[in-house]
């Protein structure tokens, strides 16, 4: 663009349109993730922080950070400890339906990272919280109020019996589905795994909210206690995150039920909490998001003539749609192994 004949306030106006689509940008990409811990013994754990982000309608400059910054609190909300976790690799995750004729639309699009660090953490009187915080999320997600100021917080607890038992924290064993179809039902095993066999009990809960766009990655980590992203109530609420047949999880299994009814990007949380004993001795936090959306549909169309006696060859069209290979069955009792992929 050309600026030598502008007249200077037409300048300044686009200068500030840009600085401001600049700012609305710089930070939109978290779509979810979550922290974990694991006990090496002698009070050192290995923290494990998951981080997804979208890589479709987010900022491109919105990178993953490096590194990232992991706030260590006390019962009181003081901090007492940083770490600082290298980013060590990322990867796109291809969405994937169970149904082999949809297909994923081609806007939707997450890349992920994995941070791991080791820190000590001797015995402390009513435990920690580890926390990371990173700002901000999709505009277009429409189950909260103002997601692009809204951002994430990934966090742990860590009681006092688990620091007395080296206990390792309860870990997700899957990623749920990046797209789900509208009015198509969901039926997802989002059950966690721990190593110290103590009793798990799945809920849904309200994500939390941290980082801002003037500072979306807060050095050091903000204390606790965070805010809960605000649900876009009466529409969206904890009893209906994604419009349709109300999201619910068997506290037992830890298995995601819907049917959505509503396309567009939806912002869920599941929370895992150990008790041991009768005690509640640790809890992970997990947010991600779904995608619900019109998915396509591989349809197979052949037009062929009803009836022919002329002659042995048969013309036939193909008219079907959306299919990206094919495979054809002659059934011809003299040659039973006839096919094409033609």
């Amino acid at each position: 663009m050309n600026f030598s004949n502008t007249p200077i306030l037409k300048k300044l106006g686009l200068f500030a349109v840009f600085m401001v689509c600049l700012t609305s940008l710089k930070a939109t990409h978290i779509v979810g993730g979550s922290l974990t811990y694991t006990c090496l013994g002698n009070d050192n754990y290995e923290v494990q922080l998951t981080v997804y982000r979208d890589c479709f309608y987010a900022n491109p400059l919105a990178l993953f950070d490096d590194p990232a910054y992991i706030g260590i609190f006390d019962q009181n909300n003081i901090l007492v400890g940083n770490l600082q976790l290298p980013l060590l690799d990322q990867d796109t995750i291809p969405p994937v339906l169970n149904d082999p004729c949809l297909f994923v639309p081609s806007d939707v699009c997450v890349e992920t990272t994995t941070y791991r660090g080791t820190i000590n953490l001797p015995f402390r009187a009513g435990g920690y919280q580890l926390a990371y915080e990173r700002c901000c999320r999709n505009e277009t997600i429409l189950n909260i109020v103002d997601p692009l100021n809204a951002g994430a917080v990934f966090s742990t607890f860590i009681a006092e019996t688990a620091l007395r038992d080296c206990n390792t924290s309860a870990k997700f064993t899957e990623w749920p589905p990046l797209f789900v179809c509208i009015n198509e039902p969901i039926d997802w095993d989002h059950s966690a795994v721990d190593v110290d066999g103590d009793s798990l009990v799945y809920s849904l809960c309200t994500p939390l909210s941290g980082g801002s766009q003037a500072s979306p990655q807060p050095v050091p980590t903000n204390n606790p206690p965070y805010d809960h992203v605000v649900w876009n109530d009466p529409a969206y609420n904890l009893d209906n995150l994604l419009g349709g047949d109300p999201l619910t999880i068997d506290s037992r299994t830890g298995r995601l039920t819907a049917v959505p009814g509503v396309m567009g990007q939806f912002v869920i949380g599941v929370c895992v909490s150990e008790y041991r004993n009768g005690e509640k001795i640790s809890e992970t936090r997990r947010d991600f998001q779904y995608n619900v959306g019109e998915c396509g549909m591989v349809e197979s169309t052949i037009v062929a003539p009803q009836v022919q006696c002329e002659d042995l060859s048969v013309t036939f069209t193909n008219q079907s749609q959306n299919a990206d290979g094919y495979r054809w069955n002659f059934n011809d009792s003299n040659n039973p192994g006839a096919t094409s992929t033609l």
